[in-house]
């Protein structure tokens, strides 16, 4: 065989290699403005509807994004879209309202690991979740990659930054 056909089905079968490993699996999830928009959608018992959104709730609690000034989470969210909370400590930040919640369709048929979602500033079109993934903006069914099916545990924190010229620090604890 020449070298030249070697080196072209080299490349073809590397390029099937790669395509495929950076296809991701789907999965359907569904997304609901509320307690009420999943039990009117009807895919789930009322029962269960409540278990998911109470779970997107909690969630919520412990991943929303948190700013340190209500300028800066109406920047990433839009104005009327923020509230301010109080911490224990006396001290207070800011968060992003819910606007909905997505859960992935698990292998029994229900649906899971509840997502809280924000919204967009920047892409008014899509929702963003508490690590910034962006899902369209639209309740119902839709198909999303495989992230879809998983909590969220980690929280965004956002920092101030300076502009040209300025500098940030960042302590760790």
């Amino acid at each position: 065989m020449k070298r030249s056909k070697a080196v072209a089905l080299t490349l073809m079968g590397a390029s099937a290699i790669a395509l495929q490993a950076c296809e991701e699996n789907n999965v359907e999830a569904q997304v609901f403005q509320g307690l009420q928009g999943c039990v009117d959608a009807k895919e789930l018992t009322e029962a269960q509807c409540r278990e998911v959104y109470q779970g997107a709730v909690s969630e919520h609690v412990q991943s929303a994004p948190r700013y340190t000034s209500e300028a800066q989470c109406i920047e990433a969210h839009g104005a009327d879209a923020c509230q301010q909370q109080t911490t224990s400590s006396g001290g207070s930040f800011f968060m992003p309202l819910m606007m909905g919640y997505m859960a992935g369709r698990m292998l029994g048929g229900g649906f899971g690991n509840p997502n809280p979602l924000y919204r967009d500033a920047k892409s008014p079109g899509n929702f963003r979740t508490a690590d910034n993934k962006t899902v369209p903006a639209k309740f119902g069914k839709t198909n999303l990659p495989n992230w879809a099916s998983q909590t969220t545990r980690t929280r965004t924190q956002a920092a101030s930054r300076g502009g040209f010229g300025r500098s940030t620090r960042s302590y760790g604890s």
